[in-house]
């Protein structure tokens, strides 16, 4: 087979969750606070009956950019919440937010352009900028964990091709306000917005969009988080007119069409969206006052105070192991997946990423242990006959291959 020139080494949170996805959990319950989803489940309160027949007449091809009526429900959410008047021919149904953003690469970037994202990102944009050739220009966070607006237009040369913001951020749940999507939106330069868990605050703050400035660029969204259907894998496209006909034409070679199915429930729930939403948004809070009460009481370090989505970042500075060697050693001995730090900021990567969107109870439980071992009441925590933990953690990195990783990264 011929070598490959495009290098794509395994994110460190899929290692972890191969760790972490053994069977052997050695008596403990495993608690995931890795993975991005949601233990809310909207099918607890809305029912979402499709019958044979109409199941019948969707299994098939359908339309390139999705069920026209879904398409149409998302254009009353933007009319409805942001007062602006989208045509649903601009939408694009996508196989969750990642085909959206496959999608937007594809339509924007040829091999060797340049795009700019912040220093500290989803790790899902560096991939994908290495399977397109696409070179990457990091650009500074304030003190906010937010993209340093008067910092980025010092990283636009005439290689760039686009820009990434992701308001609210993965991993530090933190957004810009409206005059910040502004100046972004008039910098020159084609921006991708993805704002997957923009209808998801902690608190009462409305999060803005980046909505009226997509008549000049791009919109990611999703189902997935905001309802919690993250397995029905349908999130959504929004571009400017005259991308239309390009948009179309990229998807119908990349998948055809999304699932007509998962299109099917996801238009039944987002009828309900009002009502899903307000208690999915209840659940996370609960579990974000929950988490940060119990992270508190534990002596656990918390790096910021999420404003939006699923996730706290603990910090682990001081911990005698960096954090990938730590959460490979939670994986394996103690039965707790995280997302290390290495996955998501180009140097600061000290931390590990927690979703407190796990159900309730974990919390607790998952925190605790994570507390033991950092804090020092390691043996507490330890069963009899488990080997110890180093020699855990060295053998799962060395049968992961993790010192190539880390030195590629």
């Amino acid at each position: 087979m011929p070598e490959s020139d495009v290098s794509c080494p395994p994110l460190a949170m899929d290692i972890i969750m191969e760790v972490f996805d053994r069977p052997n959990h050695q008596g403990l319950e495993p608690i995931n606070f890795g993975k991005g989803i949601s233990s809310f489940n909207p099918f607890d309160h809305v029912d979402v009956n499709i019958d044979s027949v109409l199941l019948g007449h969707h299994v098939g091809y359908g339309n390139i950019n999705g069920i026209n009526s879904l398409r149409q429900a998302i254009c009353r959410y933007y009319q409805e919440k942001f007062d602006y008047d989208l045509s649903p021919d601009r939408v694009c149904i996508t196989n969750g937010a990642s085909g959206a953003l496959t999608l937007a690469f594809a339509m924007l970037l040829n091999k060797a352009d340049e795009i700019i994202l912040s220093e500290a990102c989803y790790p899902a944009y560096n991939v994908l900028a290495k399977i397109f050739g696409v070179n990457c220009r990091l650009a500074p966070m304030g003190d906010d964990y937010c993209i340093d607006i008067e910092q980025l237009p010092n990283q636009i040369s005439n290689k760039t091709k686009a820009i990434v913001i992701n308001s609210p951020s993965n991993p530090y749940g933190t957004f810009l306000q409206d005059h910040q999507l502004e100046a972004i939106a008039n910098l020159g330069v084609p921006v991708i917005f993805d704002e997957v868990y923009q209808a998801l605050p902690l608190n009462d703050e409305p999060i803005p969009s980046a909505i009226r400035f997509s008549d000049r660029h791009l919109i990611i969204s999703s189902l997935s988080k905001s309802l919690a259907i993250a397995g029905v894998r349908v999130g959504y496209l929004i571009v400017p007119e005259s991308q239309v006909e390009l948009m179309t034409n990229v998807k119908a070679v990349l998948n055809m069409c999304t699932s007509l199915p998962s299109q099917l429930i996801a238009e039944k729930l987002i009828q309900h969206w009002d009502e899903l939403v307000s208690k999915h948004r209840y659940l996370l809070r609960y579990n974000w006052l929950l988490f940060e009460r119990t992270a508190k009481r534990l002596g656990l370090k918390l790096r910021t105070h999420p404003q939006a989505g699923f996730f706290a970042l603990v910090d682990v500075a001081e911990a005698e192991k960096d954090a990938m060697e730590l959460s490979l050693h939670l994986a394996q001995n103690y039965a707790l997946s995280s997302a290390p730090g290495i996955d998501f900021h180009d140097h600061d990567h000290a931390f590990l990423r927690l979703n407190f969107a796990s159900p309730a109870h974990h919390i607790e439980t998952g925190l605790t242990r994570l507390a033991g071992y950092l804090l020092g009441s390691e043996q507490s925590l330890q069963q009899p006959g488990r080997k110890s933990a180093a020699v855990n953690a060295s053998h799962g990195a060395k049968n992961l291959g993790q010192k190539s990783y880390i030195e590629s990264k």
